[in-house]
């Protein structure tokens, strides 16, 4: 038997405050949850000049309202051309004529086994 602390085991390291997962200390992540416990990893920047910042076109919400006192806003996006053709696969979501939704059949016509006596 050896006269080791078993509370050495946790020497070194530390639980995150969020997931109580126990990690090394000084982990910049949490392996478990994957918080961030730093900003270590963060690159510090400063903040672009007023300048350089690209100016906004100022949009009235009452643009977008039910109401008639306003023009429809002129939107343009962007429009691909390219369409993804899907080949392979081997689900078919064909649906054939002669199957009624549930929602039409008549109850008295479904032939239902009978109940099963399980008092026995």
């Amino acid at each position: 038997m050896s006269n080791e602390d078993p509370l050495n085991t946790f020497h070194g390291k530390s639980s995150c405050p969020v997931c109580g997962c126990i990690e090394r200390k000084g982990s910049v992540r949490c392996a478990e949850c994957g918080t961030f416990h730093s900003g270590i990893h963060l690159e510090e920047r400063d903040a672009p000049p007023p300048e350089a910042q690209q100016p906004r076109e100022a949009v009235d919400p009452m643009v977008y309202s039910l109401s008639d006192q306003h023009a429809i806003p002129d939107e343009q996006f962007q429009e691909i051309e390219d369409i993804a053709s899907w080949d392979g696969g081997s689900t078919d979501f064909t649906v054939e004529d002669d199957q009624r939704p549930l929602s039409r059949v008549d109850p008295d016509e479904l032939e239902l086994p009978a109940p099963e006596d399980l008092t026995e």
